[in-house]
């Protein structure tokens, strides 16, 4: 089937949804008529079924029309606060033969691309809105991000047909449509999946003209910033998920739970991108040219064949573009992006405590240590019958109670008493350590730093700190040596650490 031709009856599907809901509540209409016509008795006893098969019309009618939470996402950029991209984006839609948006709008995600508020399953658009992702803007270069934008922009373009965008659009509207059918009645659910039936065979007739939709955005893409930034951008984008997948994991909510953000977030993750321990890594993504899951009615081609169709086409970019950072089409950068990063987040998050990011990592850090040493704490005071704290352990260590300061048995239940023993002790030391580690980090003689690969690594203000021997001699019985190293350092001897 041709192009147009498709397009035409993927735009005639669009329209049949409405078309099928109308056929069907002038049928049942025309049926009440005549029946209260020819028969009023039977006719008004029609009108209980009637009725409600034409509420679950209107229901499914709903179902169609549903947009679901309709706030846009992402901090909103007008443009006289950042003219030079809007200059870019206008410049690039009139390229393509689209036009531009209406909204621009920064989002704390890897992603770009373009979301129309539609009516009639996407036949008449009424606004729309292009979102452009923080981690992009402080990843790519100008020539990558225009081929970033280029391909979007062109995905609304009409260069093959007119209708080939309304498909585009119809496509997303229908992709957004979803109604729970658990609480509606037989005939509700009915009518809702006779429009889902619909709905997918619209998905499956119009998937081959997406899937050229996307082989044209691309060229679009190249034609504009040159094969060789499309195809680096392409290579590129798998790389900055993984990274800004690592960032927000293991670095932005480090110390969430306890109310801790850090002061700036973009300059974090310009730090990750750039970290030697992560060189390695990110390179072997970025030779993969692996795809990401994007669903059963995805249109994108795999990209590999994508990168080589683009390298294929050899194109230069347009003159006016440079290899600069991305970053410099804005003005004062820092604070839009860690905005549009903050309201990705939880409303909670705007009331958290900031803080300089080694700040944060120690906290994080020691939140992780302080719960590990919560269950010695717990068997020393109950052994003890005294407050929970380093003392009580050590008294206990004293006392010969390292037995009972474990958790476990061993596997075989004949063990003896010295297996018990060693049990508790390969139990015992590592939490005693993080606890003595605890008490010398309270007391301001260490401190936990995360590497950007988010290892943790224990730190001191001297080289001459190794508590290695008093500690393997703690949980032989002998305290002495240990508690004259706290002591001389300074520790408190019935320090507990504070949550």
């Amino acid at each position: 089937m041709r192009v147009r031709s498709r397009a035409a009856f993927a735009v005639s599907l669009l329209a049949g949804h409405y078309l099928l809901a109308a056929g069907l509540a002038a049928g049942l209409l025309a049926a009440q008529t005549f029946v209260l016509i020819t028969h009023p008795s039977a006719g008004l006893l029609l009108t209980a079924l009637v009725l409600p098969a034409l509420f679950a019309l209107a229901k499914g009618m709903a179902f169609l029309e549903r947009r679901g939470n309709h706030e846009a996402p992402g901090t909103l950029v007008a443009p006289d606060e950042q003219p030079a991209l809007w200059d870019l984006v206008r410049r690039l839609a009139a390229d393509v033969g689209t036009r531009p948006p209406d909204e621009l709008r920064i989002v704390g995600a890897v992603h770009a691309g373009i979301s129309e508020d539609s009516r009639f399953l996407g036949l008449r658009v009424t606004r729309r809105v292009m979102f452009i992702g923080a981690p992009l803007l402080t990843s790519l270069t100008e020539k990558q991000l225009i081929a970033v934008l280029a391909h979007e922009l062109a995905h609304h373009s009409p260069a093959d047909t007119r209708l080939t965008a309304t498909v585009v659009s119809g496509r997303a509207a229908v992709l957004r449509t979803g109604s729970p059918v658990d609480d509606m009645s037989w005939f509700q659910r009915t009518t809702v999946r006779l429009f889902r039936g619909c709905a997918r065979l619209y998905l499956r007739v119009s998937h081959p003209i997406a899937r050229r939709q996307e082989a044209a955005a691309d060229c679009f893409a190249a034609s504009l910033a040159g094969s060789s930034a499309t195809s680096s951008a392409l290579r590129e984008l798998p790389v900055i998920d993984a990274a800004w997948q690592l960032f927000t994991q293991r670095h932005l909510t480090v110390a969430w739970e306890l109310g801790y953000l850090p002061t700036t977030f973009l300059d974090g993750f310009a730090r990750l991108r750039t970290s030697p321990d992560l060189h390695e890594a990110l390179e072997e993504i970025r030779g993969q040219e692996t795809d990401p899951d994007r669903g059963p009615f995805d249109a994108h081609p795999p990209l590999a064949d994508r990168i080589a169709a683009v390298d294929a086409l050899d194109l230069d970019a347009e003159s006016g573009w440079g290899d600069r950072p991305a970053l410099d089409l804005l003005a004062d950068p820092m604070p839009l992006l860690d905005d549009a990063v903050l309201t990705t987040l939880v409303p909670e998050a705007a009331t958290m405590h900031r803080v300089d990011w080694s700040t944060l990592a120690h906290i994080g850090a020691r939140a992780r240590v302080v719960h590990d040493t919560e269950r010695l704490l717990n068997a020393a005071a109950t052994a003890m019958d005294q407050p929970p704290s380093l003392t009580t352990v050590l008294d206990a260590l004293d006392a010969g109670r390292l037995a009972d300061l474990g958790s476990g048995t061993p596997g075989n239940p004949a063990a003896g008493p010295r297996a018990h023993r060693e049990m508790a002790k390969g139990e015992v030391l590592p939490e005693l350590s993080a606890l003595v580690a605890l008490a010398f980090s309270d007391a301001g003689l260490a401190r936990w730093e995360l590497d950007w690969l988010g290892r943790t690594t224990f730190v001191t203000s001297s080289r001459d700190f190794d508590m290695t021997g008093h500690l393997d001699a703690a949980v032989s019985g002998s305290t002495d040596g240990l508690r004259g190293a706290l002591a001389t350092s300074g520790v408190a001897a019935d320090y507990r650490p504070a949550r």
